[in-house]
């Protein structure tokens, strides 16, 4: 109830919000006077005092713009007074589950993660096929690669081009193939997470024991959910640590584990996901939010890194997070469509990123739209480019 208190009404983060951009008027400024109307004691009284005819109505509105959120943290890194948006808007998803207000798409899209352990509704069976047989995978080892479901089911040349850097730089590593579940992500930001616990905790016990201390993850999403939600379903801090996979590409350039061949000269703008930038930046440190990514990229040779005009904690979201991407596929595209007309402003031969749902909505935008840039995952450009 503080933060709710908190909103002077200044407005900075209506001026933020990329579905406000897109045409929808559900800055967090009116989500939380509708909360404090609606959501709180003193306004559940004053409703039922005044007899309000609108009150059902208004809630109803309420959730609905929850419902559009794309949980990208820009109101929050803007607000003058502080407030957290994005566990905000988490808790109240949550409360909003409690008190009957669902949608349709999120639910079913949690009830295939919890059947099914990934929201595409693939056999577990199939997690690891993407795993190219000739790559050795251990048993056991101090540092573990979590896969995520999009890698394993929709874009596996992310996490196979991350397995062939760590095959050519000699590094041994361990994974959980079929053992491994959905992170949570989904449940996580769309209130709904609390069934899924006893699918995380083993996995966290499977990773313990095989003796993991650091767990490279691709998935902006996923990375976000292992570092700050884990915990919480954990109830302690968890054995390993993780961390974004190109700050590790970034310790092996620096250990001259891998080296690159030259490239014509070419131009790539760098996408800062939400979840694994400014959601991430106090807890991991902008070094490993921010600057990682974009040492990688500076380190092949022949690479132009071009910045957006909004990067960093500021950058413009992708449209993709929070479920959007389930639920309205043309809202989501109608977010990307300032990222693409950026990229190219700057006149980007390639939009590289470090998330897979990224990757997803900003291709599908490029190609709604006509662009000739290539649209490409970090972990992708290095391994086409190393030696």
């Amino acid at each position: 109830m503080l933060e709710l208190d908190a909103c002077t009404r200044c407005q900075e983060c209506v001026d933020a919000c990329p579905v406000v951009k897109a045409g929808y008027p559900d800055g967090a400024m009116e989500r939380i006077a509708g909360w404090r109307r609606l959501g709180t004691p003193s306004g559940k009284v004053l409703a039922l005092l005044h007899q309000s005819p609108t009150y059902e109505a208004d809630q109803a509105a309420l959730f609905s713009s929850l419902f559009r959120c794309t949980s990208c943290g820009a109101c929050s890194v803007v607000c003058e007074s502080g407030i957290a948006t994005a566990p905000l808007w988490e808790s109240i998803m949550g409360a909003a589950r409690e008190m009957g207000f669902v949608n349709v798409t999120i639910e079913r899209t949690a009830r295939i993660i919890m059947e099914k352990k990934n929201p595409y509704g693939n056999s577990s069976t199939d997690r690891a096929a993407w795993i190219p047989a000739d790559i050795p995978v251990a048993d056991a080892a101090p540092l573990a690669v979590f896969a995520g479901c999009t890698a394993a089911f929709r874009q596996p040349e992310i996490g196979q081009a991350a397995l062939r850097i760590l095959e050519r730089s000699g590094t041994p590593f361990c994974m959980l193939k079929e053992r491994e579940s959905c992170c949570g992500s989904f449940l996580f930001r769309t209130g709904a997470w609390e069934e899924y616990t006893d699918t995380i905790l083993p996995m966290i016990e499977d990773l313990k024991a095989r003796g993991v201390k650091t767990m490279l993850v691709s998935c902006a999403g996923c990375l976000k959910t292992i570092t700050i939600d884990w915990p919480r379903v954990y109830g302690k801090e968890l054995p390993f640590r993780a961390i974004p996979f190109t700050a590790f590409i970034r310790d092996l350039i620096r250990e001259k584990k891998i080296r690159f061949r030259f490239s014509p000269p070419l131009r790539v703008a760098y996408h800062d996901p939400c979840h694994s930038g400014r959601h991430l930046m106090h807890e991991l440190g902008r070094d490993l939010a921010f600057e990682a990514p974009r040492d990688v990229l500076s380190a092949i040779p022949g690479f132009e890194v071009v910045e957006f005009a909004k990067n960093r904690e500021y950058q413009v979201c992708c449209g993709a997070g929070g479920g959007i991407k389930a639920r309205d596929s043309d809202l989501a595209i109608a977010i990307a469509k300032e990222k693409v007309t950026a990229a190219e402003r700057l006149h980007a031969e390639i939009l590289a990123s470090t998330c897979p749902f990224c990757r997803r909505n900003l291709e599908d935008t490029r190609a709604a739209t006509g662009s000739a840039f290539d649209v490409l995952d970090v972990i992708q450009l290095v391994e086409r480019m190393m030696e």
